[in-house]
C-alpha cells in the first residue's frame, strides 16, 4: 500500500506537470484562434470581442488554473469551431478509439504470448528462426503502411471487408467490432513483433538462472519449468513493455483512423489542430496522457505484485 501511495503521488505530479506544459505549448504556438474562427477580414473590434468571449485576454496563469479546475471536474470547455461542449464531442467518439485500442492490446497479447513461448522453448530451431525473422520484418512496418497493405490484401484483393466502410456502435455491435478489426490489427502487428522478441529473450535469460536449474533437478521437464517457474519472472519486462507501448498504440490508432476512415478521436484531433480548436486538442491530448499514465501506474503495481523487490523507480532491491 505504501508503494502504491508513493507511485500514485508521482503519477499525479507528472500529470500536473504535463498539463502545464501542454497548456503553455498551445499558448505560445503562433496563430490566433479568434482570427481562425472569424477570418482575416474581421474587424479589430469583433476580434477583440471574440477573444474576450473565449477568455484569451486573461493572464496565462488565470487561464491555466481555470482550465485545470474545469478539466478535473469534467468540463472541457466549448469547441471554437463547433460551439458545442468538448465533452460531448469526445464522448461521442471515445467508444470508437477505446474499443480499437483494447482490441489492439488483446491482439498483441494473443499473438505474442504463445509465439514468444514457442521461440524460447525451441530456441535455435527452424520454427524459432522463421518466427524471429518474420518478427524482425513486422517490427519495421509502421501502422500506416501495414494499414495500406491490409486494405490492399483483405479489402481489395480478397474483398473480406469494404475499405472505408464503418458501422456505428449504436447500429450494430457486431458490425462495429468487425469494422475495427483490421485497423486494430494494423496497429497491433509491429507491437506484437516486438513483444515476441522481448518475451523470447526474457524467457531464455530466466531459463539460465539457478532457480530454473533447481526446477530441473526436481524432475520438471523443460515445458513444466517454463510454465511453472520461468514465465512468471519473464513476464515482468513484457508487462512493462505493454504499458510503455500504449503511447505508440494510441498514436497508431490516430494514424489507423486516417487510413481506414474511422471517425474516432484521432480524426477530431487532427481536424482541431488544423482549425486551431485548442480546447478540443488540449482535452484529447490530456486525456491520452491520463490514460497512458494510469495504465503505467497499474502496470507498475502488477509488476510489484509479481516481484515485491521492485521499488518506485522500477529497480529491484
Amino acid at each position: 500500500m505504501k508503494y502504491a501511495g508513493k507511485k500514485l503521488l508521482w503519477v499525479l505530479l507528472a500529470l500536473l506537470a504535463a498539463s502545464f506544459v501542454f497548456f503553455l505549448m498551445f499558448d505560445i504556438i503562433p496563430g490566433d484562434p479568434a482570427i481562425a474562427k472569424l477570418g482575416t477580414n474581421a474587424t479589430p473590434e469583433r476580434l477583440e470581442a471574440l477573444r474576450a468571449e473565449m477568455g484569451l485576454n486573461r493572464p496565462f496563469l488565470l487561464r491555466y488554473g481555470s482550465w485545470l479546475v474545469d478539466f478535473v471536474r469534467g468540463d472541457f470547455g466549448k469547441s471554437y469551431s463547433y460551439n458545442i461542449p468538448v465533452s460531448d464531442m469526445i464522448l461521442d467518439k471515445l467508444p470508437i478509439s477505446v474499443t480499437m485500442t483494447i482490441m489492439s492490446f488483446i491482439m498483441v497479447m494473443v499473438i505474442s504470448m504463445p509465439l514468444g513461448v514457442v521461440c524460447a522453448r525451441y530456441e535455435g530451431s527452424r520454427i524459432d528462426t522463421v518466427i524471429c525473422a518474420t518478427s524482425q520484418i513486422m517490427m519495421s512496418i509502421p501502422p500506416f503502411f501495414s494499414g495500406i497493405l491490409i486494405t490492399l490484401l483483405f479489402g481489395i484483393i480478397l474483398n473480406i471487408f469494404t475499405p472505408g466502410g464503418f458501422v456505428s456502435y449504436d447500429k450494430s455491435i457486431t458490425g462495429f467490432t468487425a469494422s475495427l478489426f483490421f485497423p486494430a490489427l494494423a496497429i497491433a502487428i509491429p507491437k506484437a513483433a516486438m513483444s515476441i522478441k522481448l518475451l523470447r529473450s526474457s524467457l531464455i535469460a530466466e531459463s539460465g538462472k539457478d532457480y530454473t536449474r533447481t526446477a530441473y533437478s526436481r524432475g520438471n521437464s523443460h515445458t513444466q519449468a517454463i510454465f511453472n517457474h520461468v514465465l512468471r519472472n519473464a513476464l515482468i519486462p513484457v508487462i512493462t513493455f505493454f504499458g510503455m507501448a500504449l503511447t505508440d498504440i494510441l498514436t497508431g490508432s490516430i494514424i489507423a483512423e486516417q487510413v481506414f476512415s474511422i471517425p474516432g478521436l484521432g480524426r477530431i484531433l487532427l481536424t482541431s489542430i488544423m482549425n486551431r480548436d485548442y480546447p478540443v486538442v488540449q482535452a484529447i491530448i490530456m486525456l491520452m496522457a491520463v490514460i497512458v499514465t494510469f495504465t503505467n501506474f497499474f502496470v507498475d503495481i502488477l509488476c510489484r505484485r509479481l516481484d515485491p523487490r521492485i521499488e518506485i523507480g522500477g529497480r529491484a532491491r
